[in-house]
C-alpha cells in the first residue's frame, strides 16, 4: 500500500477504513499503532484511543511470544504476508477464525513507513466446510454400512466412488475401480449391453435399470441387479449418478427352477394325459364288448370269453390304480406328508414276496427272476414302502431288460442291510444318468415305454426317508445295475 500525500484520497481512505467490515490496523516501523478501525474494536473489544499511539507489545505483550508479529515484521521489510491466528486480537480464542493479511505501508517515493493489516473472519467459512466434511463422512459410512453395493459417476461419466461393500466384492480398491476400471470385472458376454445402457442413460440424463454379470473375489460371476439415479447440485447443474446394485444370483438361480419347472409340469401333464388316456380307452372298450355280448346272447353266455374280458378289464382296473398311486405318493412327498409306519422287517422275506408278486410278468416278459441271499438282514422299516422301491427297481429291469435274466441280491455290510438289482438291458446313457432320480425323469429309448417318470423319484425320497441310499452302480451298455442300502438292526 502507497500512503497518497493529498489530502481527498486520505479522507476516502479514512472513510472506506471506517466503514470496512474487516477488522484494519496501521502501524509505523516503531510497532506504534497509527490506525485502528471501529471494526477491529469489535473484534479485539479495545477502543481506539487505547492502542493508538502505542506499540504492539504494549497493547499485546503475547504478540511476539505468539509469533504473530511475524507478519507484521514481513510487512515492514516490504513484504506481504498471510497469517491465520486467533490471538492477540480476538476477545478470547474462542470467538472466531481470522485470516490476517499483512501488507507493507509505502510512500509514492516507495519507502516503507510500517504497515497495514486485515483481519477478515473465516468462521462461517470453516463451519461450512466441517458441515461439508461431516456430511461427506456420514454418507461414507452409511454407505459403506450398506448391504448393497453402492457407486457414484461424476458429470463425465467416470465413477469415483465405490462403497466398502462394492470392494469387499470385487476384492478390488478403490483406485482399480476408479474412471472405468469396474468394467474390468464385468462378464465380456454383458460389458457392451452394460455399457450402451449406462452411456444411453447417461446422455438422456434418465433413470436406467440393467442386469449383468460381475466378477467376485472368489472369481465367481454373479449376476447383479444396477440401478442408476441422475443427481444434481443445488442450482440444478447435472453432477453424474448414483447407482445401487444388488446380488440377484439366487433370484436368477430360483427364475430358471421355476421355469424349468413350469416346462417338467407341462411335459408331464401331456405324458399324464396319454398315459391314463391309454388304459381308460381299452378299459372302455373291453366293458363295451362284455355288455354287447351280454345283451346279445340269446342262450347261454360263453363264461370262458367273458371272464377273459373282465380279467382284461380287472388288469387295466389295477393298472390305472397304480397309476393313481403313483401320483398321491408324488403329491405326498411334494407337501412332505408320506406316512411311514416303521416295525422289525425281515428284508428276505419282503424280496420273496415281491419276486413271487413279480413271477407272472416276468414270464409275459421272457425273463428269469433271480433271488440271492447271501444274509438275511433285519432293519426297523416301513414294510409296504420298501417293498414298493423294491418292485419299482424290478419293474424298471423286466421293462428295460425284458427277455434276459434279472438278479437280486440280498447281502449286510458293516450294519448296512444292501439290495441289488442287476439286468442286462441297454444300460442307463452317462448323459441320462444326472436327472435319474429327478422327477418325470424319463429316458429316451428306440422303444417307447410307459409311466410317469416318478418312479425312482419316489424310490428315492423313500429310501432317504429310511436313512438310506439309493444310485446306479453301473451305467454301462450292459445293463443296469442299482444298489439300495439301509440302515439294519444290529443281532
Amino acid at each position: 500500500m502507497i500512503l497518497a500525500e493529498s489530502g481527498h484520497a486520505a479522507r476516502l481512505f479514512e472513510s472506506l477504513v471506517e466503514l470496512s467490515p474487516a477488522g484494519m490496523f496501521a502501524i509505523d516501523c516503531d510497532y506504534r499503532y497509527l490506525l485502528w478501525n471501529p471494526a477491529m474494536e469489535t473484534i479485539s473489544g479495545l477502543r481506539a484511543e487505547q492502542v493508538l499511539g502505542r506499540t504492539a507489545f504494549e497493547v499485546f505483550p503475547s504478540l511476539h511470544e505468539s509469533g504473530a508479529d511475524a507478519g507484521i515484521r514481513e510487512a515492514l521489510s516490504g513484504r506481504s504476508a498471510l497469517l491465520t491466528t486467533h490471538v492477540p486480537f480476538l476477545r478470547s480464542p474462542g470467538d472466531g477464525h481470522y485470516e490476517t493479511r499483512y501488507f507493507p505501508l509505502k510512500s509514492a517515493a516507495g519507502e516503507v513507513l510500517g504497515a497495514v493489516a486485515v483481519l477478515a473472519e473465516t468462521s462461517e467459512h470453516e463451519a461450512a466446510e466441517r458441515r461439508i466434511s461431516e456430511t461427506e463422512s456420514r454418507f461414507k459410512n452409511m454407505a459403506d454400512a450398506s448391504p448393497v453395493l453402492l457407486w457414484m459417476s461424476r458429470s463425465d461419466g467416470l465413477c469415483t466412488f465405490f462403497n466398502q461393500t462394492w470392494l469387499d466384492f470385487t476384492g478390488r480398491s478403490m483406485d482399480e475401480e476408479w474412471g472405468v476400471g469396474w468394467a474390468e470385472g464385468v462378464h465380456f458376454e454383458d460389458f457392451q449391453r452394460c455399457m450402451d445402457t449406462y452411456l444411453e442413460a447417461f446422455n438422456q440424463r434418465r433413470l436406467f435399470e440393467m442386469e449383468y454379470r460381475l466378477r467376485r473375489k472368489d472369481g465367481e460371476f454373479r449376476w447383479i441387479l444396477d440401478r442408476g439415479t441422475p443427481r444434481y447440485l443445488p442450482d440444478g447443474t447435472f453432477a453424474g449418478y448414483i447407482g445401487s446394485c444388488v446380488d440377484i444370483t439366487e433370484h436368477k438361480r430360483l427364475e430358471a427352477e421355476l421355469r424349468n419347472a413350469v416346462r417338467a409340469r407341462d411335459e408331464f401333464i401331456s405324458v399324464a394325459s396319454h398315459e391314463l388316456r391309454t388304459p381308460i380307452a381299452a378299459l372302455q372298450l373291453q366293458l363295451e364288448v362284455l355288455q354287447r355280448t351280454l345283451e346279445r346272447s340269446e342262450e347261454a353266455p360263453d363264461l370262458a370269453k367273458l371272464s377273459q374280458r373282465a380279467g382284461k378289464a380287472l388288469d387295466k382296473t389295477l393298472y390305472l390304480g397304480n397309476m393313481v398311486n403313483v401320483l398321491l405318493d408324488a403329491s405326498r412327498l411334494s407337501e412332505n406328508r408320506l406316512q411311514l409306519d416303521f416295525e422289525d422287517v425281515e428284508l428276505a422275506v419282503v424280496l420273496r414276496e415281491v419276486v413271487e408278486h413279480l413271477r407272472e410278468p416276468a414270464q409275459q416278459a421272457g425273463s428269469l427272476l433271480e433271488l440271492a441271499l447271501e444274509a438275511e438282514p433285519v432293519g426297523r422299516w416301513d414294510r409296504f414302502r420298501i417293498a414298493q422301491v423294491v418292485t419299482n427297481l424290478l419293474e424298471n429291469a423286466l421293462k428295460y431288460g425284458g427277455g434276459k435274466p434279472v438278479r437280486v441280491l440280498c447281502s449286510e455290510r458293516s450294519g448296512r442291510a444292501r439290495i441289488d438289482v442287476i439286468d442286462q438291458g441297454p444300460g442307463v446313457p452317462p448323459e441320462c444318468r444326472p436327472a435319474l432320480f429327478t422327477r418325470f425323469a424319463r429316458i429316451a429309448t428306440p422303444r417307447a415305454y410307459g409311466g410317469f417318470g416318478l418312479g425312482l423319484w419316489i424310490a428315492r425320497e423313500i429310501v432317504k426317508a429310511h436313512g438310506g441310499q439309493i444310485d446306479l452302480e453301473g451305467a454301462t451298455d450292459s445293463g443296469a445295475h442299482f444298489f439300495v442300502e439301509l440302515p439294519a438292526l444290529a443281532r
